[in-house]
């Protein structure tokens, strides 16, 4: 039950390619806006760098609720108690939509959600929680017995949902080509940085365009405020097979970061258990595997873990995501810092974009405008810059010699070899890999997960695999050879 592997269903650009919009990224956003602008009679062309569902839509755990991730007395501060309302109705409408875009394959099922508490000095908080819930538009009822171990209360929130994230996705190309949309794999598109760009270079050819959308989860511009604002984040989740079946709801409880946690199998007897967020580059992977699956077996009586992965996240400095026009810009549109709700955020943010490149207003432009000034506290944004900052550090800072030999298969580490600052690797096949240890987008130091076996970037999030190939993230091209 690890990611699934996903075959190239779509060729590669090559020459010179023309159409309305390009849509940089064929996730759950990207497709979703190519779906909407189709729809609404525009040409649209998706280039995807690697294969449709390899990025983080793949490695979703399908959860579709409308609940705020800051929680609803957070949102309501935000936005006050319309704007906080007008969002959820956004998220509770995508939800309608994804059903109706799902066919079989999909195994779209509504189901109740919970959001509890295992701390009795909390109660207060899940309180006022649940009549703000009730504010911004959701269907909530108080529960005292929440159906899941040691949850003490809560409440639960009505008609939420699960999904086959990979089926969908493909369904959503599925649609895409139907309507006439031309798909791209294995594409990669060079970001815009100008303020007009009018055709971007892919690694086949060129795409002319009058609009860009820019779908690939993070920050894709050449704009640094946005990168500021929207650090990359992993997130674990475990496939585990259980002796009493769980019901079919969703749930997550109010730790930080909080866990969540699904049936995965129709008969409750598989979950998946998510959490442990840290930023990427720099936590500990193993140590969050098993503290996730530490979490889980004192909650369940677990006969198996199946599998286990991470995906990667990029949170918004103030809670709310990026969706619109970037600053600076007149035709470069961009849907970022979703979070871990990119299923329902990725689908508002479609419509919403389409309905401003028409000039129409949209409630939530101002609220959730690249251009905006951050709600959350300077003090966030510079604490999250503070990895970032010692990770530049590195580069001037003496390294330790490596010893190839020590190395064990799926062991990497970054230090001096042969007097040059190297990442080495031994992959699980046992070939030794020497790589440049600095990141092709902005020159950060990178580090070894053993976990996924990649090299993260701890600045950006960029990802590359254990050979120094590009896998994810705002870098454009592969790391240099040592």
């Amino acid at each position: 039950m690890r990611r699934r592997s996903i075959n190239q269903q779509f060729p590669l650009l090559t020459g010179d390619h023309q159409t309305d919009v390009l849509v940089i990224g064929g996730g759950i956003t990207g497709l979703s806006t190519a779906l909407e602008l189709l729809s609404r009679g525009v040409k649209v062309t998706v280039c995807e760098a690697n294969t449709i569902g390899a990025g983080t839509t793949g490695g979703s755990s399908g959860h579709l609720d409308a609940h705020p991730e800051q929680g609803p007395s957070r949102l309501i501060e935000q936005l006050g108690a319309e704007g906080a309302k007008s969002l959820t109705e956004a998220r509770l409408r995508a939800i309608d939509l994804i059903e109706k875009r799902c066919d079989e394959s999909c195994s779209f099922g509504r189901v109740p959600a919970y959001f509890y508490t295992e701390r009795r000095e909390n109660l207060d908080a899940i309180c006022n929680s649940f009549q703000d819930a009730k504010k911004i538009g959701l269907d909530a009822n108080w529960m005292e017995n929440v159906p899941i171990s040691r949850a003490i209360v809560g409440y639960q929130i009505n008609h939420m949902a699960k999904i086959d994230c990979l089926a969908y996705v493909k369904r959503l190309a599925a649609l895409v080509a139907e309507y006439g949309g031309r798909i791209f794999e294995h594409t990669m598109v060079s970001g815009p940085v100008e303020a007009k760009p009018s055709s971007l270079q892919t690694s086949g050819g060129t795409v002319a365009f009058d609009q860009v959308v820019c779908a690939v989860h993070c920050n894709y511009t050449n704009s640094q405020r946005l990168y500021l604002q929207t650090p990359a984040y992993q997130s674990y989740v475990i496939a585990a097979k259980v002796r009493a079946a769980l019901p079919d709801a969703l749930f997550w409880d109010d730790s930080d970061p909080y866990h969540y946690v699904r049936r995965a199998t129709a008969d409750g007897r598989t979950i998946l258990v998510g959490g442990q967020d840290h930023r990427t580059g720099n936590g500990d992977e193993p140590v969050a595997l098993r503290a996730l699956e530490s979490w889980t077996r004192e909650r369940f009586d677990v006969e198996e873990i199946v599998s286990q992965w991470s995906a990667e996240l990029f949170e918004p400095s103030d809670g709310l995501p990026f969706i619109g026009k970037v600053a600076g810009t007149e035709n470069v549109w961009i849907a970022t810092g979703l979070s871990g709700i990119g299923l329902t955020l990725g689908t508002v943010s479609a419509s919403m974009i389409a309905d401003l490149m028409e000039g129409k207003q949209h409630p939530l432009e101002d609220h959730l405008s690249p251009a905006r000034t951050p709600i959350g506290s300077v003090s966030t944004v510079v604490a999250e810059q503070l990895p970032a900052a010692m990770n530049f550090a590195q580069r001037i800072w003496p390294a330790q010699s490596v010893d190839v030999e020590q190395l064990s298969a799926g062991e990497g580490t970054v230090g001096k070899l042969h007097d040059k600052h190297t990442a080495v690797c031994r992959d699980q096949t046992g070939c030794v890999h020497k790589l440049s240890p600095i990141c092709t987008h902005m020159g950060g130091v990178l580090r070894w997960n053993p976990v996924e076996q990649t090299w993260d970037c701890p600045v950006h999030g960029g990802r590359f695999a254990a050979d120094g190939k590009r896998l994810y993230g705002p870098p454009e091209t592969d790391l240099d050879e040592a």
